[in-house]
């Protein structure tokens, strides 16, 4: 894990290795509390990390929600479910919903108000991370986290989000300086940065 403050903003960049570490912890976690007979993984990283513990705790019906709020670093729009789960009733099931982070937690709280909908035997929640400021503590959680998250599954799209702001203050060659501190790989950043923006594209190169 290795967390840098860059362009004013501070950032915890996580490696595959750290992912799996804190899934285990969040497993154990779960495991000694709640035994769901059901995963529901929240498009798209809480999808992966519901996968991933349904290994560790040796499930293997697991469902995925896709959800939608972010539309850029620390700004949102309105949470909407854009797929629904394929299943008309969970009247038998012990559901654990899965996230990656509670951030603000309206996300955590849109889906779980639609699962409830489809009238479970239970329902608990599970993300590896929560911010200081959310309004929703999942039941199981590793780490609480004062900073942007920057996941191995979002480098790409971190950077498309952040390189747009940054040119016009920093200048090429220094946004791409900056963002290698968080990314830590040339290749992710060279390829989304913006072409129509890249006024020196040989020292980007180097």
């Amino acid at each position: 894990m290795d967390l840098k403050v860059v362009d004013g903003r501070r950032y915890l960049s996580l490696s595959w290795s750290d992912i799996e570490m804190l899934v285990d912890k969040l497993a154990e976690r779960i495991s000694s509390r709640y035994e769901p007979n059901m995963l529901v993984g929240i498009l798209r990283g809480g999808a992966i990390v519901a996968s991933m513990l349904s290994d560790v705790l040796d499930m293997r019906e697991v469902y995925t929600i896709g959800c939608r709020s972010y539309v850029g670093v620390e700004k949102k729009e309105t949470v909407f479910i854009y797929q629904h789960l394929s299943l008309n009733s969970l009247r038998d099931k012990d559901v654990l919903i899965v996230d990656d982070v509670a951030d603000t937690g309206e996300t955590m709280k849109h889906i779980v108000q639609y699962v409830k909908s489809l009238y479970p035997k239970s329902i608990k929640t599970a993300t590896l991370h929560i911010k200081p400021h959310t309004s929703f503590l999942p039941d199981f959680y590793v780490e609480n986290v004062n900073a942007w998250i920057v996941y191995p599954w979002g480098i790409n799209e971190l950077v498309r989000k952040l390189a747009p702001d940054m040119i016009p203050r920093l200048g090429i060659s220094k946004t791409f300086e900056e963002l290698m501190k968080i990314v830590s790989n040339a290749d992710v950043v060279r390829r989304n940065l913006p072409s129509e923006k890249i006024k020196d594209k040989e020292t980007v190169e180097q």
